[in-house]
C-alpha cells in the first residue's frame, strides 16, 4: 500500500501508478476533491488500464446524500467506485492520538469506524477474486 499525492505531476504517484495492479484511491465525496480525482483518474489511471476503484472517505454521517451523489457521479463517468464508504468519526482521530489501531480501540463509534472497513475489505477481496478468476 502506498499513499501519494493526487497531483498528476506527482513522482510519487507516477511510481505507484508505473508498478501497480490495482488501484484504491481515497477521496472526500467534496466537490473539489471528487474533481481533481476524476482528472487524475482520467489522464493518468484510465490510460494505463489498471483495475481499480475509488473509496469515498471522511463521509460526514450527517450527509450521507452527500457520498450516494458523489457515488453517482462517479458511476456516471464510467470510473469504479466502492460501495462502502468510510464514514468521519472522532473515533478514527482519538485511536490515532493514542496510537492505536480503529480495530483496538475502544471508545464511542469504534465499533462503527472498524465496521466501515471491514465491509470496504470485504468489498475489495470480492473484487480482486474476481480479477484473479478472469486472470486465471
Amino acid at each position: 500500500m502506498v499513499d501519494t499525492p493526487p497531483a498528476l505531476r506527482s513522482e510519487a504517484l507516477a511510481a505507484v501508478l508505473a508498478i501497480a495492479n490495482y488501484l484504491v484511491l481515497p477521496t472526500p465525496p467534496a466537490p473539489m476533491d471528487l474533481a481533481v480525482l476524476i482528472d487524475t483518474i482520467q489522464k493518468a489511471v484510465t490510460p494505463l488500464g489498471t483495475p481499480h476503484r475509488v473509496l469515498l472517505t471522511k463521509v460526514d454521517t450527517r450527509s450521507l446524500a452527500e457520498a450516494q451523489e458523489a457515488k453517482n457521479t462517479l458511476v456516471k463517468l464510467g470510473i469504479p467506485a466502492c460501495n462502502n464508504f468510510i464514514r468521519a468519526y472522532k473515533a478514527h482521530e482519538r485511536a490515532a492520538l493514542e496510537g492505536m489501531a480503529i480495530t483496538q480501540w475502544r471508545g464511542n463509534n469504534a465499533r462503527e469506524a472498524e465496521s466501515d472497513y471491514r465491509r470496504v475489505a470485504d468489498e475489495l477481496k470480492r473484487d480482486w477474486r474476481k480479477l484473479w478468476l478472469r486472470d486465471v
